[in-house]
């Protein structure tokens, strides 16, 4: 299985970045013609309007730019885009020399819309050219670049427009360089298939919308997913949009401070870079979706900070830095979710409806910034304020309706801080299918441990006494954890088996433990017999597990009580192999035997 990315996908990340860069050279430019050089009165109206021009187009095009990205090559697609970028950074100079600021704010609109059929065209490229488990990683690479640009086209648009005297017409020509310089390394990304979609072209745009909105809703991780993506956006565009007017109000900057006001958001942009880099290394070989949480707590807590402490800049600048971070987290995760779990004939117009869906939210958002700047007349101060409650509650919804972000969260919360997991062979875990994981058993915490390891959300078959426990019954209805009670009887057994059996046949990725216990002596015991019966009629593969130095733990049985003990070592070390998969008729002593040669395995790699 491939671990590098393409050769191609460097000048995939050029060409992205250069776009992205453009955009905000351009749209940094556009501000501080209306903030400094025009000096509009009240320009947080103008700003607003510009703001829902822009995104207009990413909601009614979307069905379209998704259907053709699906239709022909997606790097065939992301050339000819690429071109027009050209032809629109031409016409943006124009409009700066003849000084129309409604001609600006047309060329606006253009360049969205040339960015909203760039879109799934970009998104979709990453999962036709890379392999599953490096999904996470390109999501990462691909978000640090772009907040990379964003940070370059943001401080550049101030720091050249007052190097060269406020001459915006020398300056703005720059954006015609850079496009042409994307649209040549264009040309050297790795040429992706015609996936060929059989879908007839959505002439009737609303009606297409309401049509691919339909189709994901339909996918519920999917569509959950392009919510809380959404979400982002929206509060991103009213971040940035509220950073300029926030300087130029609570920090006292002035039409001479132009370099000072682009670093503001540039700061953002060094912190989503960071949190990009830290959402891939945090998520190891997978999609680690239970970030999102620990994102959005840090994007409410900022907007907090930026109302409480809205006197000092470079105070300033540490909570927007901060804030990207949090947002790294936050998106890059959802990004990858998409992607990865997205049909593959389908994934171009999945991530065009997602980005319809985010057109939307970001028309919202900048409703929501007029409603709040022009019509309540709110400080930007405040503004941030009321941004971070709305955050923390929509953080809270998000949970609440897909707790299992959350439940995710706080495993990644327990591997990622009291242990320290080392996985050999991951190669052996299907990314998607039915499958059966059968592991020794040490510890109370086996289960989360196993969930650690793989993105996928692992069902578990559980001692009863243990899952009617208060708190963990409910934890274990969602994640539905099917309870098993041999002292009920027969009868019982046979039908926590047969759920079992049910959860395979849905594709479900499940995990039992053969031993039927903890270990009181930290030796393997006889695997039991269940799991020949959960696997008979089934086709789906065994992968056996070796979870190697829990015994010891806290949560082990070593001087005969679990948990009432001190930890050894903080982070504490575990090892969890998995083996070769096993045919679906493989005999529960089979299983034992095959754990049991990845233990000694293990040890002698050790002792070597």
């Amino acid at each position: 299985m491939p671990h590098k990315l393409p050769k191609g996908f460097t000048p995939y990340i050029i060409t992205e970045s250069l776009g992205a860069f453009n955009d905000n050279f351009f749209k940094m430019l556009l501000q501080l013609y209306i903030l400094v050089i025009v000096a509009i009165k009240a320009p947080e109206e103008l700003i607003s309007i510009a703001t829902l021009v822009f995104t207009i187009p990413f909601v009614i095009f979307g069905p379209w730019a998704g259907y053709l990205a699906d239709k022909f090559s997606k790097t065939k697609m992301m050339q000819v885009i690429k071109v027009f970028e050209i032809l629109i950074m031409a016409a943006g100079v124009w409009a700066f020399y003849i000084g129309n600021i409604n001609y600006l704010i047309f060329v606006l609109f253009l360049m969205a819309t040339q960015s909203a059929f760039f879109s799934p065209c970009k998104a979709g490229f990453i999962p036709e050219s890379c392999s599953a488990e490096l999904i996470t990683k390109a999501n990462s690479l691909k978000g640090m670049s772009t907040f990379v640009s964003i940070i370059l086209g943001t401080a550049l648009g101030g720091i050249l427009l007052a190097s060269f005297d406020n001459r915006i017409v020398l300056v703005s020509a720059l954006c015609i360089i850079f496009a042409k310089l994307g649209t040549i390394s264009s040309f050297f990304i790795t040429k992706t298939p015609t996936t060929g979609t059989n879908k007839k072209f959505p002439l009737n745009f609303v009606k297409g919308i309401f049509k691919d909105l339909i189709y994901l809703k339909k996918q519920r991780g999917l569509f959950l997913a392009a919510l809380a993506s959404s979400y982002f956006w929206l509060l991103g565009l009213v971040f940035q949009t509220n950073i300029l007017v926030y300087g130029t109000t609570h920090l006292g900057l002035t039409q001479n401070d132009n370099a000072l006001l682009s670093i503001l958001p540039a700061a953002m942009g060094i912190g989503i870079a960071l949190g990009s880099l830290l959402a891939s290394r945090w998520s190891g070989n997978k999609i680690e979706i239970g970030l999102l949480p620990l994102g959005g707590a840090g994007l409410c807590l900022s907007g907090i900070l930026l109302f409480l402490f809205s006197q000092n800049y470079y105070f300033t600048l540490g909570i927007l830095f901060f804030a990207g971070i949090s947002g790294g987290l936050y998106i890059i995760p959802l990004d990858a979710y998409l992607q990865f779990n997205a049909d593959e004939k389908s994934t171009g117009r999945v991530i065009a409806t997602a980005g319809v869906m985010s057109g939307g939210f970001l028309v919202l958002g900048s409703l929501l910034y007029r409603l709040l700047a022009v019509e309540l007349g709110l400080s930007p101060a405040a503004i941030y304020l009321v941004m971070g409650i709305l955050t923390a509650l929509v953080t809270i919804y998000i949970c609440t309706i897909i707790p299992e972000y959350f439940l995710r969260f706080l495993n990644w919360l327990l591997s990622h801080t009291f242990y320290k997991i080392k996985i050999i062979g991951a190669d052996n875990l299907p990314l998607q299918g039915p499958a059966l994981l059968c592991p020794n058993h040490v510890s109370f915490v086996d289960s989360l441990l196993i969930s650690a390891t793989t993105q996928r959300f692992v069902k578990f078959i559980l001692f009863k006494k243990f899952y009617e426990i208060f708190g963990i019954r409910q934890i274990c209805n969602i994640l539905e954890a099917i309870p098993i009670a041999p002292y009920e009887g027969r009868e019982s057994v046979m039908n926590s088996l047969n759920q079992a059996k049910a959860l395979l046949s849905r594709g479900e990725l499940l995990c039992i433990f053969p031993e039927g216990a903890l270990t009181r002596d930290g030796e393997m015991k006889e695997f039991k017999t269940g799991l020949e019966t959960i696997m008979a009629d089934q086709s789906c593969p065994i992968i056996p597990a070796y979870m190697d130095n829990l015994w010891g733990s806290i949560f082990s049985f070593e001087t005969g009580k679990a948990f009432w003990k001190l930890p050894k070592k903080i982070p504490y070390p575990v090892t969890i192999i998995y083996g070769e998969p096993l045919p679906s008729n493989a005999s529960a002593q089979e299983v034992r035997d095959a754990v049991e040669k990845l233990r000694l395995g293990f040890e002698n790699s050790k002792a070597s």
